[in-house]
């Protein structure tokens, strides 16, 4: 056998069944979500009669709820069974559901939007480690980037199909499609094989066991390129209406979505080379540059669809880059045991920014106008530039263990 016919071989397999349906199953928990997204503030300021900065708060109800319950599954998923964790987790975010088509109230809905927050905050964090549980190391990144695809894919694709519904039909069609598709997504995860893994061992109670305090310095960053982009996926739709661009906003998420299919086809596997901090520089200067065109779009009255479209394909481009290696950073500065606490605080992280960028989106709309909003994102992101060159970059490499 040749010397390169026996490396082939050795290489571990990636695609196997397990990693097929976990990442099948992440779609649809995302998808069905993200059905909701961009029509939620619609429905919302028209059924119950609030302003937008009230919308912004009841949507980022949800997100806080799933940041306070994060920590916690992370000790529960690094203690107990993986698995079973994860089936509990994605049934319980199902069922809340059912919760909107029957809120009556504006408090009620706000209640059920919190509680729901919880669910997908368990649920996500222990996808997130099983999926790690299943992968080869030496194939990690790569690994890491295609099941990113499987969310950052749905987070674009279900606009689109959330918008088309919303123009089509009523609005307790779009709660039924979210409840449907999550039911189906419940079945690939019960199919999903999750190897045996070392449980942390039994310990003093600490605020380590609840979050990777190692890992927090870099969360800092990556909260702030969340903040941008929790104003995208909230308030892209009505930016597009307002500023009168060519086109159903669904295009929008059409083209962030091939954007990032394009950067999946390359950065895991730079990353699997360990060029990990070049591509999430190059994809923090590429986002930054996309919202300063966002923001541009909406003060020029000239190729505003052009510019409207074009920096949808960047930011997922950059977000595509992103995500994953940004989830590779934090699990190789933790333990093997400690993997759900990274991953817990990894998306604790990121769900603190997109709440964040929700809030302060609604408050900058009712104050100033939908153009600014982008210009802060801008500006967070070229936060997150000047962090990540001065700060991450250093300290990842001198506490990573792997």
């Amino acid at each position: 056998m040749e010397p390169q016919d026996r490396q082939k071989q050795k290489k571990p397999p990636l695609w196997t069944s397990s990693f097929v349906f976990v990442s099948i199953a992440n779609f649809m928990l995302f998808f069905s979500f993200y059905l909701l997204m961009p029509t939620l503030p619609f429905y919302l300021i028209s059924h119950f009669h609030i302003t937008n900065a009230q919308a912004g708060l009841v949507i980022s109800g949800y997100i806080a709820a799933a940041i306070l319950i994060r920590p916690f599954s992370g000790f529960i998923a690094d203690t107990f069974n993986r698995k079973t964790i994860y089936l509990i987790s994605y049934i319980v975010f199902i069922a809340f559901y059912a919760g909107y088509i029957a809120a009556a109230s504006i408090a009620f809905f706000a209640a059920v939007r919190a509680l729901h927050g919880f669910a997908f905050g368990a649920a996500n964090t222990t996808s997130n480690t099983v999926v790690v549980d299943i992968l080869p190391i030496s194939r990690q990144g790569e690994g890491i980037g295609y099941f990113g695809l499987s969310s950052t894919l749905a987070m674009a694709v279900g606009p689109v199909v959330g918008l088309i519904m919303y123009n089509s039909y009523p609005f307790y069609m779009i709660f039924y499609g979210s409840l449907i598709f999550g039911i189906i997504g419940s079945v690939f995860a019960l199919m999903v094989k999750v190897p045996k893994t070392e449980k942390a061992a039994a310990e003093a109670v600490s605020l380590d066991r609840f979050l990777l305090v190692k890992g927090l310095p870099i969360g800092a960053n990556f909260m702030l390129l969340g903040i941008p982009y929790g104003m995208i996926t909230t308030y892209i739709a009505m930016y597009g209406r307002i500023i009168g661009v060519v086109g159903s906003a669904g295009n929008f998420f059409i083209m962030m979505a091939l954007g990032l299919v394009i950067s999946r086809l390359f950065s895991g596997k730079h990353v699997d080379k360990g060029r990990i901090a070049q591509i999430i520089q190059i994809g923090t200067i590429i986002a930054f540059f996309s919202l300063l065109i966002l923001f541009i779009a909406g003060k020029i009255h000239i190729y505003q669809s052009f510019l409207y479209y074009f920096s949808a394909l960047f930011l997922g481009l950059g977000y595509g880059m992103i995500f994953p290696s940004f989830n590779v950073m934090f699990v190789n500065l933790a333990p093997h045991n400690r993997r759900a606490t990274a991953n817990s605080t990894y998306l604790t992280s990121w769900d603190t920014g997109i709440a964040l960028g929700v809030i302060f989106g609604g408050k900058i709309i009712d104050s100033l106008n939908i153009a600014t909003v982008y210009a802060f994102g801008a500006g967070a992101a070229a936060i997150a530039v000047i962090y990540f060159a001065f700060v991450s970059t250093d300290y990842f490499r001198k506490n990573r263990l792997r």
